[in-house]
């Protein structure tokens, strides 16, 4: 430990030190198990990595295009999610690490490093208080998948939070997290079904319509929603009343079109326009081909390019590769040698090396890849 601590420059959080030191050095733990001190960072190194501090503080998730936002670019010299190291792989890209440095040192967060899922800084107050809770649940028999997702709260607390909390985040979670309780009470299923369908946030009552119209429970009892599609119908359309209008839920639905995120683009406010241009960038397996307008969606791509948000154009750099819009090469190019984000220009690589083995017509869209039924 201490060899370590001198290596790395740091000392550790008390909490995980005193479990290391005192209980042991990887071992049984969520996911496939704890892991050791010794492969959790840069343990063949001397490395900065964990003296720099992390960025990611207590709340919602972050956002889809998180990485933009808070990391290094892929090269030699990447210092990649700094301040923290690995405590438990729960499979593919799903971890849980553990910030060393930074404003939120000896939390824990949930990261999917590989896909769109943004960092969630976990509830518990340290390491230990995430071990014994999942000892805790284990023995209960909650489901524990991906653990710490769910929040450290029993059933009335939940159904307190998805009916009041004032976070729309925190009531969305809330929902989830009554679905892995190993019994769901005639009350929660009320608040559930409640929720779906008067909550004021839109993104909560399709997060919770969601839950409920795919069966996540399915283990434990037979309900689900009646006509869920007019239900999906309902929400939809409060998601596009408000102000601004809701992509995210929309986005859950199955319900985003080209014409909402256009919308967006033009409006005024900064980080408006980067929720709608990340859903454009990142999510076009979402709109349908019939949806699309492929001269404005050019012009689109090439006002994003000439942005002065840097993120603005690496969203617009990532709009042109997805959608094979190869007639906006040239400006690529030319962006590329005036270009000084690192990010931009890292897209700017990706995009004008990369030589799709099919066309966009070729792949499966939202209307022909996406199944009605549940996937388990």
């Amino acid at each position: 430990m201490a060899e370590f601590e001198e290596r790395h420059e740091v000392v550790l959080p008390a909490a995980y030190r005193l479990f290391v030191t005192e209980l042991g050095d990887g071992g049984a733990g969520p996911g496939y198990g704890l892991c050791r001190l010794d492969t959790a960072c840069c343990a063949g190194r001397r490395s900065g990595h964990l003296a720099l501090p992390s960025p990611y503080v207590p709340g919602p998730r972050y956002l889809g295009d998180w990485e933009l936002r808070y990391e290094d670019p892929p090269g030699p010299d990447r210092v990649f999610l700094r301040g923290t190291l690995e405590v438990a792989g729960h499979g593919c890209s799903l971890v849980t690490r553990l910030v060393v440095t930074g404003p939120a040192r000896g939390r824990l967060f949930n990261l999917d490093y590989e896909g769109p899922v943004g960092p969630y800084v976990v509830e518990d107050a340290d390491f230990l208080a995430w071990y014994e809770r999942w000892l805790d649940e284990v023995l209960a028999g909650y489901d524990v998948g991906w653990f710490g997702e769910r929040l450290p709260l029993e059933e009335p607390e939940l159904i307190a939070v998805l009916a009041g909390d004032p976070s729309p985040q925190r009531r969305a979670r809330a929902g989830e997290s009554l679905l892995r309780l190993p019994v769901l009470s005639d009350d929660a299923w009320a608040a559930l079904v409640g929720a779906m369908a008067t909550d004021v946030d839109p993104t909560v009552r399709a997060v919770v319509w969601d839950l409920l119209r795919w069966q996540r429970h399915r283990h434990r009892d037979r309900r689900r929603p009646a006509d869920a599609e007019t239900i999906a119908g309902d929400i939809a359309q409060h998601a596009r009343s408000c102000t601004p209008p809701d992509l995210e839920a929309l986005s859950i639905l199955r319900d985003l079109t080209f014409a909402d995120v256009l919308a967006e683009l033009a409006c005024h406010d900064l980080e408006r326009r980067r929720r709608a241009a990340y859903r454009l960038a990142w999510e076009s397996w979402a709109f349908r081909r019939e949806d699309l307008q492929p001269g404005l969606l050019g012009d689109v791509a090439a006002g994003l390019l000439g942005d002065a948000d840097p993120l603005l154009r690496s969203h617009g750099v990532a709009v042109v590769r997805w959608f094979d819009l190869t007639h906006l090469h040239p400006l690529l190019r030319r962006l590329q040698k005036t270009e000084t984000d690192p990010w931009v220009q890292h897209h700017l690589h990706w995009c004008l090396d990369w030589r799709p083995t099919r066309t966009r017509d070729d792949s499966p869209t939202t209307a022909e890849g996406y199944s009605e039924h549940p996937p388990f």
